[in-house]
C-alpha cells in the first residue's frame, strides 16, 4: 500500500489541480495532498478520517521535512546525540548505535523530543519514540470497582486515613479525587510496603521526563501567550490555570500526546463549558 501511495503521490504532484485525499483502504485513513509542490516542506498530511462529524480528523502526521543544515540548532543537538551521547547515555537512544544514520538521530529527537527538530526528508528507520519512560501506557490500568478490596482501601483513605495518618499520603490532599487516591495506593501496592489490591487507575499526572510534562509545561508557560497559536486553547486556559488543566486540553484535544490526568479538572468534567473547542487544534 505505501508503495502505491508514493506513486500515486508522484503522479497527482504532476497534474495542475490544487488539492487531492487519498484513503487507505486497509487502515482507513487518508493522506491529504496540498499543492503541487515536490519539494521539501510540500503540503502533505495524513488524517485518522474524512468522515468524521463530532470533531476535525485527527492530524496523525505531517508531510513537513527538513534536514537539518549546519546552523540550526536541531543540527547541533542531533550532531551532539549521534557524536557524544550515544556513548554516555545510550539508554537516551533506545535502539541506535553511533553508527546510525544522522536522519536517523534527527528522527528520534522529532519524536521524542516533541517540536525539538522537524522530522528528516532523509530515509530513516525511526518512526515513533521507543524511550522508556517518555510515554505513559495505560495497557495495565484498571479503575477500582464497586465493592472491590481496592474500592475499600481508597474509600477509607480518602474518608479517614487522610484526617488521621495525612503523613501517609503526601502527595494527595482532602481534596484530591478518588483515582489520585487509587494512584497513591497502587504506588504503594508496587513498592511492596502496602497491601491493598489497587492496579494502576486508567489516568496519569504527567511527571517530569514525560513528554507530556514537557509538552503541557510549554503550553502554560508561552503557548497560551502567543498571538500566533493562543486561539487554539479555550478561554478559560491562562498561565494561573492548573498544570492539570493544560494537560487535560491536551488529552482531550491530542490523546496521543496526553494521558487524562488523574487530578480533577473543570475541562474534563465541563468541556464545553470550559470553551474547549478541539476543531480549533488544527489550525496552529
Amino acid at each position: 500500500m505505501a508503495h502505491c501511495l508514493v506513486a500515486l503521490f508522484l503522479v497527482l504532484a504532476r497534474s495542475s489541480v490544487a488539492a487531492y485525499s487519498i484513503e487507505s483502504v486497509k487502515v482507513g485513513h487518508f493522506l491529504s495532498v496540498g499543492g503541487t509542490s515536490s519539494d521539501s516542506g510540500a503540503d502533505v498530511h495524513l488524517r485518522s478520517s474524512l468522515r468524521k462529524t463530532e470533531r476535525q480528523p485527527e492530524l496523525l502526521s505531517e508531510g513537513s521535512c527538513h534536514d537539518a543544515v549546519l546552523g540550526e540548532a536541531c543540527y547541533e543537538d542531533t550532531m551532539w546525540a549521534k557524536s557524544h551521547a550515544i556513548n554516555t547515555r545510550p539508554h537516551w537512544y533506545p535502539g541506535l548505535t553511533n553508527e546510525s544514520s544522522f536522519a536517523d538521530f534527527q528522527a528520534h529527537l522529532h519524536y521524542c523530543y516533541w517540536n525539538r527538530c522537524p522530522m528528516p526528508c532523509a530515509s530513516t528507520s525511526q518512526h515513533k519514540c521507543e524511550m522508556v519512560g517518555r510515554f505513559w501506557s495505560n495497557a495495565n490500568c484498571q479503575d477500582a470497582t464497586q465493592g472491590s478490596k481496592c474500592h475499600r482501601e481508597v474509600t477509607w483513605a480518602m474518608e479517614h486515613g487522610i484526617y488521621l495518618y495525612p503523613e501517609w499520603y503526601p502527595s494527595v490532599t482532602e481534596q484530591s479525587s478518588f483515582r489520585e487516591f487509587q494512584a497513591r495506593l497502587f504506588r504503594g501496592q508496587q513498592s511492596g510496603l502496602e497491601h491493598n489490591d489497587c492496579p494502576e487507575p486508567c489516568c496519569h499526572d504527567a511527571l517530569p521526563g514525560e513528554r507530556c510534562h514537557e509538552d503541557a509545561s510549554w503550553a502554560m508557560l508561552y503557548g497560551v501567550n502567543l498571538p500566533e497559536i493562543n486561539h487554539a486553547y479555550p478561554p478559560s486556559l491562562t498561565n494561573q490555570s492548573a498544570f492539570a488543566e493544560f494537560q487535560a486540553y491536551l488529552h482531550l484535544c491530542y490523546p496521543d500526546r496526553c494521558p487524562e490526568p488523574c487530578a480533577s479538572t473543570e475541562i474534563m468534567t465541563s468541556p464545553h463549558d470550559a470553551g474547549v473547542d478541539c476543531h480549533d487544534t488544527h489550525k496552529s
